[in-house]
């Protein structure tokens, strides 16, 4: 019986075997977009509990394109394409070009799996200051021959533009009479209706960046924003304030007022505690206007050496990854509390190369159908 008519050959040329085969890395591939992959333990179980965790972890969710599973999906695919090629091959210049479009598929796919075999991929934290030569890729310890140091980290976020310094003046109420109780209640109900004071028109609206500085309308005084913290802590001893974290709990501005005749006070205006600057301060009223903030972008400053000689600077940002010595180094993730270290992703693929190959191979069959095939059938 010839090779073409027995039931392994029929099945493997099957187009059917294809749509299954292709589903299935379709919704497998959907899976590992919506999870996150790759990542530490600890991320997985504070974002989904430690059941899901376990779960995720046995079944392989966490490591979709590596799994055991995923790779005999992409091993069925490539053999039914190739049992395809076979199966429908010919010489003819006309199918030249259907030809290349399913060679390229497959040599699509044999580069994913040279990765997948052959490739590393891991995860590192780097501290400011720090030189690493090796990182963890599958339980394995892997060896560089160079180093990489983390020279600074540098945390942007992206301003609101309702987040502003609001500017009143301190008008000081007379005291009142002694009313009655229907009037007190009334005054009671008044102020505690919300958006009250908000209706009051601010002298000045000031932008919140740092270095920002604004005139208080015809005051002749001049608003400077100094610094901002995210989360305010003074040293008692030392008066010297910090951030607790990166998180903002108590987020504060320092702000530099100027006086027409040229008088400097600083002082410190919090947006949970705003009556706090009126024992420094008594010609107006200030109101942070505090927006929450998302991150603008987060960068490594880094250096690669080997030899003892620095050899490359770069600046790895999130589309921005290092290339050296065939290793890519992506910005991943970030000391969200303190800023205090780096979290790259290190990859080294040596199927990328047969992967570009596979899609030069597509668009020169495509070609071949589309502009080629044409020409030649209306000459």
């Amino acid at each position: 019986m010839p090779i073409r008519q027995t039931k392994v050959f029929k099945f493997f040329s099957s187009i059917k075997l294809a749509i299954w085969l292709l589903s299935f890395i379709a919704i497998f591939s959907v899976i590992g977009t919506l999870i996150p992959q790759n990542k530490e333990s600890c991320e997985y179980i504070s974002r989904y509990g430690q059941s899901l965790y376990d779960i995720f972890a046995k079944t392989g969710v966490l490591n979709i394109y590596s799994a055991w599973w995923f790779v005999s999906l992409l091993a069925l695919l490539c053999l039914n394409l190739a049992v395809c090629l076979f199966n429908r091959f010919s010489l003819k210049l006309r199918l030249l070009g259907t030809l290349l479009s399913h060679l390229s598929i497959l040599v699509i796919l044999a580069g994913s799996l040279i990765g997948m075999f052959y490739g590393e991929k891991g995860y590192s934290r780097i501290n400011e200051g720090e030189t690493i030569n090796s990182f963890i890729s599958k339980n394995k310890k892997i060896a560089l021959d160079f180093s990489l140091r983390l020279d600074d980290f540098i945390y942007e976020e992206h301003i609101d533009p309702q987040e502003k310094l609001l500017v009143y003046p301190d008008v000081q109420q007379p005291p009142s009479e002694p009313k009655g109780t229907c009037e007190m209640e009334q005054d009671t109900c008044d102020t505690q209706q919300p958006g009250a004071a908000e209706r009051e028109k601010p002298l000045a609206e000031i932008p919140v960046a740092v270095g920002s500085q604004s005139e208080i309308a015809d005051t002749g005084f001049r608003v400077k924003i100094l610094r901002y913290v995210p989360d305010f802590a003074m040293d008692v001893s030392t008066k010297q304030v910090t951030s607790r974290s990166a998180e903002p709990k108590n987020p504060a501005l320092e702000v530099e007022l100027k006086s027409k005749d040229g008088d400097i006070k600083t002082f410190w205006i919090f947006a949970a505690y705003p009556d706090i600057h009126k024992q420094i301060e008594k010609n107006f009223r200030f109101k942070y206007q505090w927006a929450w903030r998302r991150p603008k972008d987060f960068i490594s400053k880094v250096t690669v050496i080997k030899g003892g000689e620095e050899l490359l600077k770069k600046d790895v940002r999130v589309n921005s990854p290092l290339r050296f010595g065939g290793y890519s180094f992506f910005q991943s993730s970030y000391d969200k509390e303190h800023l205090s270290w780096s979290g790259l992703q290190i990859v080294k693929d040596p199927g990328v190369i047969v992967v570009y190959f596979g899609f030069f191979l597509l668009i020169l069959g495509l070609i071949i159908i589309f502009y080629i095939n044409p020409l030649i059938k209306r000459r």
